[in-house]
């Protein structure tokens, strides 16, 4: 299941591209090596292997319970200490390093010429779930927003289609088919950017796009912009969310 998950995962361009920018961020530290491995190390991997790492790594202060929705709170906690009472509160093993993981700049071409096509990713360090600065990357990523010409019906050459300033530059590039913000914040780290997809022939304009729209549009974001992204923002916090998002920001 894990081998057949990694071969469809290596096919999506944006995943491997993302691999790529966290491995050459990080580095050595845990948070540059791929979520799923690599084909060798999952076919190699061992029973003690897998023994050893629930150890280390699950326990009753390493654990969260959080349940959402019409539930009980007194049959909740019957249920925990039914299934969990008998955990070991910490574990017996050593924890490995949880060192803050240090961003470095970096930049990395792949080249493929059977491709007609080329990914092009830039981005920056950024604040973690925890700063004060997070709500304000959520609002910024949101005013750069994202498009994809399959899913918009239509290229943002056309000016119904542009919703900011950023796809009026992109208006200019028609092979430029798909351009995303990305915000990825974690615990103590985070990274920002824009990922691009196009044709090979604009791979200079998506770099260059990548590189100074930040920097020139830091003091042009107009109130139109703020206002939808806020709304857009705001709907997604209260209206739209899962159980599944609302457990993870209750565990977060």
């Amino acid at each position: 299941m894990i081998t057949s998950e990694l071969e469809e995962t290596n096919k999506d361009f944006f995943e491997t591209l993302m691999e790529n920018v966290y491995f050459n961020i990080y580095r050595e530290h845990m948070m540059g090596q791929p979520i799923l491995g690599d084909l060798d190390n999952i076919k190699a991997i061992t029973q003690d292997q897998v023994l050893d790492y629930y150890e280390r790594n699950y326990f009753g202060k390493n654990l969260v319970v959080v349940a959402t929705g019409n539930v009980r709170h007194d049959e909740i906690v019957d249920m925990v200490e039914k299934n969990f009472g008998k955990m070991k509160s910490q574990s017996s093993l050593e924890r490995r390093s949880t060192e803050r993981p240090i961003y470095i700049p970096a930049m990395q071409f792949v080249r493929d010429d059977e491709m007609v096509n080329t990914n092009v990713g830039i981005f920056y360090d950024a604040p973690s779930w925890h700063d004060k600065d997070y709500y304000g990357f959520l609002l910024l990523q949101r005013v750069w927003g994202s498009y994809k010409a399959g899913e918009n019906n239509g290229h943002l050459n056309l000016m119904i289609k542009q919703y900011n300033s950023h796809h009026i530059n992109l208006g200019d590039c028609p092979d430029v088919t798909k351009a995303e913000c990305v915000y990825a914040p974690y615990k103590d780290c985070g990274i920002w950017g824009n990922y691009y997809f196009g044709n090979e022939v604009f791979t200079r304009q998506m770099n260059y796009m990548g590189l100074t729209t930040p920097s020139n549009r830091a003091n042009n974001i107009n109130e139109v912009e703020v206002y939808r992204a806020r709304n857009k923002l705001y709907n997604e916090l209260m209206g739209i969310q899962s159980t599944t998002d609302v457990m993870q920001n209750i565990g977060q």
